[in-house]
């Protein structure tokens, strides 16, 4: 009954939605995704009175939380004891201020860049997207993909996201600086980011990163990697390889239910 009443409207591949499905699993509160495909989200959204880049929505206990911020300023609080993921700020001001400060660059710095790289080398083959566009959303928006759709649909996102070769290159370049920071904290042996323990800015890392490594934990279906050209395929197994890569497997591994 409670997973009826909770509902999750997502844009089906984002990052910000894998890490909305992590907190509300972490958090043990059960729900119903209804996954949409881009681009045909913000006509679920809009029926709920919200706007296209308020995905993910959590309908929860009376209450409209759009988005991972609102999501987690309204129930990490009460999170079971040893789960509260953002730190007090009144209790521990400077560790609620670092991860504040690396939740917010891993999710849109190192975050869009990941969106212009992903994207723009992913949609260049329908097949390797198509699991990430279609999985579990309506009927119809499936159906509209496959008789045209997917290409309007591709249109619009190369449009809105800016998608080129040159985007795709600044884009790694972030993820690249992003890895760097991460790999530079995780050389001291800490087995987390920040205060020795599990926080929002080792989830968002985990959620903004997971595309570029193609984790298949990842909520969003991403390919395999097996299935993906020759230039994909070598940023993915470099990224794996690196500290900041099998921190990304290990949070998944020890923390994210099958």
């Amino acid at each position: 009954m409670a997973a009826a009443k909770t509902r999750l409207i997502t844009l089906l591949p984002g990052a910000d939605v894998d890490l909305a499905r992590w907190l509300l699993s972490l958090w043990g509160i059960p729900y119903r995704e209804e996954p949409h495909a881009p681009v045909l989200h913000a006509i679920a959204l809009r029926r709920e009175g919200a706007g296209p880049k308020d995905s993910p929505l959590l309908l929860h206990a009376g209450q409209h939380l759009p988005g991972v911020d609102r999501i987690v300023a309204a129930l990490d609080a009460d999170a079971p004891s040893g789960l509260r993921l953002l730190p007090d700020p009144a209790a521990e001001p400077a560790l609620h201020a670092e991860v504040t400060r690396l939740q917010h660059a891993f999710r849109w710095t190192m975050g869009m860049g990941t969106v212009s790289w992903a994207y723009h080398h992913l949609l260049q083959d329908r097949a390797l997207i198509w699991d990430s566009f279609t999985t579990g959303v309506p009927a119809w928006e499936k159906a509209a993909l496959r008789l045209g759709g997917f290409g309007v649909v591709r249109r619009k996102l190369t449009q809105i996201l800016k998608l080129d070769d040159a985007a795709a290159a600044t884009g790694l370049q972030a993820v690249s600086a992003a890895w760097d920071e991460v790999d530079a904290m995780l050389a001291d042996g800490r087995a987390y980011l920040c205060g020795g323990r599990l926080t929002l800015a080792d989830l968002a890392f985990a959620t903004s990163g997971a595309p570029m490594v193609l984790h298949p934990g990842y909520g969003g279906h991403l390919p395999d990697v097996k299935a993906c050209p020759q230039t994909i395929r070598e940023t993915v197994f470099a990224l794996r390889a690196r500290p900041a890569g099998q921190f990304i497997a290990r949070l998944y591994s020890d923390h994210r239910a099958p």
